[in-house]
C-alpha cells in the first residue's frame, strides 16, 4: 500500500518535472527572444530621430544658393488638438479647476501662441487640421501593420515617449524665450530644434532654384516612397518637406538625406547614436551675378521697353552648352512665398511662371533663322538668289503675306537677296522662300514645304523639350498649316525662350554645341546627335545676322549695335491676336567667333527692334563685364566673395547701383535711324 502511495506521487512530481522543464523549454526556445525584446525595450525609451540634413545648392562660382540651417519650431501635443472630454477631464483634475476653465486656459494658450509668432489663429486651425490628418496616416499604418487599434506615441501626452508635432516653424529667439520660460501658459507646446531652408538670394532666380513643400498624403502612399521600405531612414514621413518646381525638385532625390537615429536608456543615458547623413550638394551653371545683372535690366528695361513687362531672358555658353542665365519677370521673393502665395496667384502679371523655361509664345521673324537654314540646305536658295519685294505677295490679296515695311512705312524692299531680306527682315523674301522649298517638277507643293519646314524646325530643336532638367518644360507646338506663314514665324506655332537660344546657340556653332545641362551633377544623358548642318550655309546665316545689328539698314543696327563687341542677331515681333505684339531679340556673340547665345522676350512689348533689342544690348554688355566674350581669365565675379544681400535681395554691386561695366565700356549705338526698320 505504501509502495503504490509512493509510487504515485513520485508519477506525480516526474509529470510536473516533465510539464515545467518543457515550459521553460517553449519559453527559452520558441519566445525567448521576444521576451528578451521586450525587456531591454523596458530599459531604454523609443527611438528618437535626427532631422534629415538637405544638400546645398551652389552657382557655378560657389556662391550659396539654398542651404539648410538650424532653427527653432513650435511644437504641440496631440491631445491638445483633440481635445476629447476625456482628456479635458484629466487636465482640469491635473489642474485642480473645472473643464470649463481648462477648456478656456487651453484657448487662451492658442492665442497667445498667433501673438507671439504673428501666426493668425486661423492659420493655427488650418495647421491643427493637417496634423490631425498627418496623426490619422499613423494610426491606420498601424493597425494595418498589427491588425489591432494601438496607442501611437503621436497621439500621447506628459509621458516620456509623447511626440509633439510641428505646428509653427522657424520662430524668433523672442518666442522661444517666452513659450520655454512660461510652461503654465502654454501647457501643450514645446520647443524643438529642427532644421529649416535658407535661401541666401531669395528674389534672384527662385523659379530656377525652385522651393520646398510638405509631402502630401497621397504622395507618401505613392511613388515619393516607392524605393524606400518602412523602416528605412530616408523614407518620408508625415511632415517632411519634398522640392517643388526648380532645381529643388528636379534634384530631389540627390539633395534629400538620411535622418539619424539615435536610442536612450531608462535613465537617459545614449545606447546608439546614428548620425543623419547629409543629402549632396548640387552645382549649378547659373552665373547667380550676372543673373542678377540681368533680372534687373529686365526689372528696368532701357528704349521702348520701359516700364516693367512681363520678360523673359536666356544666356547659354555656346562652347559647353552651360546655361549661364534663365531669368524671368516679374518674380516672387523666396521669403514671402507662403505668406503672399494667394495674391500670387491672383496677381495679373503671373510672377509664378517661369517664363525662361516654361513660358509659350508665338515666335514672329526670329523663326527666319530656321527658314533660311531649311532653304539654304534643301537647294530652294542660294546666297545670290534675288526675290522681289513689292509690299504684298498677291495684289488680289492686298490684306495677306504683306511685308512689314509696307504696313508700317507703305515702302517696299525690292529685289534682295538673303542676306538683305535677314538683315532688313523682309517677309517677303521669306514667304517665296517657303513656297521654293515645296517646288519640284516645275510646280509648288506647300505639303512638301510644310513637311520640309517642320523638319528643319525639329532639326533644330523647337517642338520638343530642350532637355536642360527642370520640371514642367513643354516641348512647345509646330503646327505648319500654310508654310509662308510659317516662314515669318506666324501660324500655328508655340516655342519657349530656351528653345529659342539654343536654337541660335545651334546656329552659332554649326549645330556643334553640346546638349544644354544647368546641374553639374547631373550631366545630359547623351551627347546631341549630328543635326547635319552645311558650314557654309551657317557662315551665310551668321554674317546675315551679324549685318542685322551692325549695318545701317539693319533691324537692329539702332539700339542693338554695340562698338565693344559686334552682337549678330534677329528681331522679332510676334502677333498675339490682342494687345500689342510680343518683342524678340535672339543671337549670339562675339558674332565672328561665338561664346554666347542669348534671347530676350517682352509680352506685348511692340517691336522687337525698338523694345528687345535694347535690353538684349544691354545684357551683352553685361556677359561682356563678368568675362565671358573674350579670353582674359575668368576672375570671381565682383559680389562672388560676399554672400549677403541688399534690401530687394539681390547680390550687391548689381546694375541698379552701377555695374563695373558701366566704368569702362564706350557709349553706345549710332542715333535712330529714320524710318526705323522693324522685325
Amino acid at each position: 500500500m505504501y509502495a503504490t502511495r509512493l509510487k504515485a506521487v513520485i508519477l506525480v512530481l516526474g509529470l510536473g518535472v516533465v510539464v515545467l522543464a518543457g515550459s521553460l523549454l517553449h519559453l527559452q526556445v520558441f519566445h525567448g527572444a521576444r521576451f528578451r525584446a521586450e525587456a531591454a525595450s523596458r530599459l531604454r525609451r523609443p527611438p528618437g530621430y535626427h532631422p534629415t540634413i538637405r544638400g546645398a545648392i551652389y552657382d557655378r562660382s560657389g556662391i550659396i544658393l539654398a542651404q539648410d540651417t538650424g532653427a527653432f519650431d513650435v511644437a504641440v501635443y496631440f491631445p491638445f488638438i483633440e481635445m476629447t472630454d476625456a482628456f479635458v477631464a484629466r487636465v482640469a483634475g491635473k489642474w485642480e479647476v473645472e473643464p470649463d476653465e481648462a477648456r478656456a486656459r487651453i484657448e487662451r494658450m492658442w492665442s497667445e501662441l498667433a501673438r507671439l509668432t504673428g501666426v493668425p489663429r486661423e492659420e493655427l486651425a488650418r495647421r491643427e487640421a493637417t496634423i490631425r490628418a498627418r496623426v490619422e496616416i499613423i494610426r491606420q499604418s498601424v493597425l494595418d501593420l498589427h491588425g489591432r487599434r494601438i496607442r501611437v506615441r503621436e497621439e500621447t501626452w506628459g509621458e516620456p515617449s509623447s511626440v509633439g508635432h510641428a505646428i509653427v516653424h522657424d520662430v524668433d529667439l523672442a518666442a522661444v524665450g517666452a513659450i520655454s520660460s512660461r510652461p503654465d501658459d502654454f501647457p501643450g507646446l514645446a520647443i524643438e530644434s529642427a532644421r529649416k531652408r535658407e535661401y541666401a538670394l531669395p528674389a534672384v532666380a527662385p523659379h530656377i532654384v525652385g522651393r520646398l513643400g510638405e509631402a502630401a498624403a497621397e504622395e507618401l502612399a505613392g511613388n515619393l516612397n516607392a524605393a524606400y521600405p518602412p523602416g528605412h531612414l530616408k523614407r518620408y514621413w508625415p511632415g517632411d518637406w519634398v522640392g517643388r518646381g526648380g532645381v529643388e525638385g528636379a534634384c530631389e532625390d540627390l539633395l534629400r538625406g538620411a535622418r539619424g537615429l539615435y536610442r536612450k536608456g531608462i535613465e537617459g543615458n545614449f545606447l546608439e547614436d546614428i548620425e543623419p547623413v547629409p543629402g549632396r550638394d548640387v552645382h549649378l551653371t547659373l552665373d547667380v551675378a550676372l543673373q542678377s545683372d540681368v533680372e534687373d535690366i529686365l526689372d528696368h528695361p532701357p528704349g521702348e521697353g520701359g516700364g516693367r513687362r512681363a520678360a523673359a531672358a536666356v544666356v547659354l555658353d555656346c562652347r559647353t552648352g552651360e546655361a549661364l542665365v534663365l531669368a524671368t519677370a516679374p518674380r516672387y521673393d523666396q521669403r514671402y512665398y507662403g505668406a503672399d502665395f494667394e495674391d500670387l496667384l491672383k496677381d495679373p502679371a503671373r510672377p509664378l511662371v517661369n517664363r525662361a523655361v516654361c513660358g509659350l509664345y508665338p515666335l514672329g521673324s526670329v523663326f527666319k533663322a530656321v527658314t533660311a537654314a531649311a532653304a539654304l540646305h534643301e537647294g530652294a536658295v542660294t546666297p545670290q538668289t534675288t526675290l522681289v519685294c513689292e509690299g504684298m505677295l498677291d495684289p488680289a490679296q492686298p490684306n495677306r503675306f504683306r511685308c512689314d515695311i509696307y504696313v508700317s512705312h507703305g515702302a517696299v524692299h525690292g529685289a534682295v537677296a538673303l542676306r538683305t531680306a535677314i538683315q532688313k527682315s523682309c517677309n517677303l523674301y521669306f514667304y517665296q522662300a517657303a513656297e521654293l522649298l515645296g517646288r519640284e517638277n516645275g510646280k509648288t507643293d506647300l505639303r512638301l514645304a510644310r513637311e520640309r519646314l517642320m523638319l528643319w524646325a525639329e532639326r533644330l530643336g523647337l517642338g520638343r523639350p530642350t532637355g536642360i532638367g527642370l520640371p514642367g518644360e513643354p516641348a512647345g507646338a509646330i503646327l505648319v498649316r500654310d508654310p509662308r506663314n510659317m516662314a515669318v514665324g506666324q501660324g500655328e506655332l508655340l516655342v519657349t525662350p530656351l528653345q529659342v537660344a539654343q536654337l541660335y546657340a545651334l546656329v552659332a556653332t554649326d549645330g556643334r554645341m553640346p546638349t544644354l545641362s544647368l546641374v553639374r551633377e547631373r550631366p545630359p544623358a547623351g551627347p546631341r546627335p549630328p543635326l547635319g548642318l552645311n558650314p557654309r550655309h551657317m557662315a551665310v546665316l551668321r554674317d546675315a545676322f551679324a549685318a542685322v545689328v551692325n549695318e545701317p539698314g539693319g533691324t537692329g543696327y539702332a539700339n542693338a549695335y554695340l562698338p565693344a563687341v559686334r552682337i549678330a542677331g534677329k528681331t522679332g515681333t510676334a502677333q498675339t491676336g490682342h494687345g500689342e505684339p510680343h518683342a524678340w531679340f535672339a543671337g549670339f556673340a562675339p558674332a565672328e567667333n561665338p561664346r554666347i547665345a542669348f534671347v530676350v522676350i517682352l509680352e506685348q512689348g511692340g517691336h522687337g527692334g525698338t523694345a528687345a533689342a535694347p535690353i538684349a544690348r544691354d545684357i551683352v554688355k553685361a556677359c561682356l563685364a563678368h568675362g565671358y566674350l573674350d579670353d582674359r581669365p575668368r576672375s570671381q565675379p565682383a559680389a562672388a566673395p560676399v554672400n549677403r544681400m541688399n534690401g530687394s535681395g539681390r547680390l550687391p554691386g548689381g546694375r541698379r547701383n552701377g555695374g563695373a561695366w558701366q566704368q569702362y565700356l564706350p557709349p553706345t549705338g549710332p542715333e535712330r535711324a529714320a524710318p526705323q526698320p522693324v522685325g
